[in-house]
């Protein structure tokens, strides 16, 4: 759900919409604690106002109490009076609020066809909000047949309207050639709008092109160095490490190694699947050369270090939608611009069903970059998928297929999993060296945590080869309690500590895995752990909802 603090962008909007020759007692009053954030303050003199039937209050008051804000108590059933009497009364915030509940079924039941209606109607009055969560909708198929022209469209609506989440969709876009033709020197336009207003994808987008000179025209190195560190402090990974390489070298600013290795960590922390290695090793380099006083000085700042507030998320204040998949940000190993990539190389991995329309779950760096992904379910034929949700945080992804499935996979919805609990892995490992069949592993939960405490991780002792990314983690009755995700580099720990581990390897918890598809409003089914089984046959019943993916990428 979407939180206050991503709102600041919304508040200009709600003036300008407020109809017209409004001038109630108490209004004038309302918007002013609305515009400095207190809310129980806005909502003390929205109150009276929506009682005489004001909408625009009762649009304004549901927001608040749908969203808690300022310390008002959550009150579902009263916001959701509101947002409809003020919605039936045409106020587009109304609209907007009420079609975002039916949206993300938060507190009535989840109903696309009424959010798409409500939401329709207030884009046709131009509001930003709702023009931007439709252009989300739709091109990423969320609920409706994906329609990436139709998507870009609303947009560009929006954007053309100053609407920050929307001007930085559309960088993105035109810098990476997604939907629509490359053109940087507009994307730098757009970014430049959007980091102006707070948002981190466009901050880094610009760091990217005053480092490189594209689109920009020409390279400015220490107002990248700006953007990047406005991005980094948010938590943005690829900013940060590219904050820290350019600190580390001098490269545009002063040289401070120290500094630079306090943000290269901050970014391989926080570095998604594919860039984790890199980002790692880039790390180390820089530490290596600090004295053991300075690394102890900055590992300190690491524990207590945060990520700012703010970023890219949707105005919450002007009711918008969670965004129905979370905007992911350009390519970037390192320095580089976003995109680049080989030609004609393929990668595999393996995913599992979880929707009966055919909903695929895989890990977000199996599907990375992918020009065309393909997936072959058990005893059938390859057919073409696409993605339609991911977040490179938890390396999650949700791929669209037109199979239709007699079963699917089942999260266990009862007890939860303890260390030493039997568990079995299926996928396919090696495929270009070993037979296309599912491979079926057994192990345990070792720990209840993964590298470095991660609580979003299993600990596994089935083994996990190269391939095996994105598989189901199942229990002994067949049910899925996780996603493999990854195994710990052996040869690297042995390096360091003389020592070669065996079979520690990692698996994003279940919980994770359904909390990724609620917020991408992406069915799935549970069910309670039935009779345990052996690994066979909980092999041959999961093997049947498993597919191989294969990602061809440029």
């Amino acid at each position: 759900m979407v939180t206050p603090r991503s709102a600041r962008s919304g508040l200009a909007l709600l003036a300008a919409l407020l109809p017209a020759g409004v001038a109630f007692a108490g209004w004038e009053e309302g918007q002013a604690a609305w515009a400095r954030r207190d809310f129980a303050a806005a909502a003390a003199e929205y109150r009276p106002l929506a009682e005489e039937g004001n909408a625009a209050a009762k649009a304004r008051l549901g927001q608040i109490l749908f969203f808690g804000l300022g310390g008002v108590a959550r009150d579902d059933a009263e916001a959701l009076r509101l947002l409809t009497a003020a919605a039936e009364a045409d106020d587009p915030l109304g609209q907007h609020g009420l079609g975002t509940a039916y949206l993300t079924g938060r507190g009535v039941p989840k109903d696309v066809a009424k959010a798409l209606d409500w939401l329709g109607r207030a884009a046709e009055r131009g509001f930003p909000d709702s023009l931007n969560t439709l252009g989300e909708v739709y091109f990423n198929g969320a609920g409706v047949p994906r329609d990436e022209a139709r998507g870009v469209e609303y947009f560009r609506r929006a954007a053309e309207k100053g609407y920050p989440p929307s001007l930085e969709k559309m960088a993105e876009l035109r810098w990476n050639g997604r939907a629509m033709p490359i053109d940087r020197a507009q994307a730098v336009r757009d970014a430049r709008a959007a980091a102006e207003a707070g948002r981190t994808v466009a901050q880094f987008i610009l760091g990217v092109a005053l480092l490189t000179g594209e689109g920009s025209g020409t390279k400015n190195l220490a107002e990248a160095a700006t953007w990047f560190r406005r991005a980094a402090e948010r938590g943005h990974p690829q900013a940060a490490h590219n904050l820290g390489a350019m600190l580390s070298t001098g490269n545009g600013v002063p040289a401070n190694p120290s500094e630079g290795y306090f943000w290269l960590a901050v970014g391989a922390d926080r570095a998604p699947a594919p860039l984790k290695v890199a980002y790692l090793r880039d790390r180390d380099n820089v530490g290596s050369r600090l004295s053991p006083a300075e690394m102890a000085q900055v590992r300190a700042r690491l524990v207590s270090w945060k990520p700012s507030q703010g970023g890219s998320g949707s105005p919450a204040l002007a009711g918008a939608a969670p965004s129905p998949v979370p905007a992911s940000p350009p390519n970037s190993a390192s320095t580089a611009p976003p995109g680049g990539g080989g030609r004609g190389r393929m990668a595999t991995g393996t995913g599992f069903i979880v929707g009966r329309d055919g909903t695929v779950l895989t890990n977000a760096h199996v599907v990375e970059s992918c020009r065309s992904i393909s997936v072959t379910p058990a005893d059938g034929q390859a057919i073409a998928a696409s993605v339609v949700a991911k977040t490179a945080g938890d390396d999650l992804a949700a791929l669209k297929t037109d199979l239709r499935p007699e079963e699917v996979a089942r999260f266990r919805a009862d007890r939860p999993l303890r260390s030493g609990d039997e568990v079995v892995v299926i996928g396919f490992p090696l495929s270009s060296l070993l037979s296309r069949e599912a491979n079926i592993t057994a192990g345990v939960i070792s720990a209840m945590a993964g590298l470095r405490g991660d609580a979003r991780h299993y600990q596994i002792t089935a083994p996990v080869q190269k391939g095996n990314s994105g598989g189901p983690l199942a229990d002994m009755s067949g049910t899925v309690v996780g996603v493999v995700s990854s195994k710990l580099n052996a040869m690297k720990i042995a390096g360091q500590t003389g020592d070669l581990p065996q079979n520690i390897n990692f698996a994003i918890k279940a919980e994770i895995a359904r909390r990724f598809l609620d917020d991408n409003a992406i069915r799935y089914e549970t069910a309670v752990a039935g009779p345990v089984g052996s690994a066979a046959d909980v092999g041959e019943r999961i093997k049947r909802v498993t597919v191989f993916i294969q990602c061809r990428i440029d």
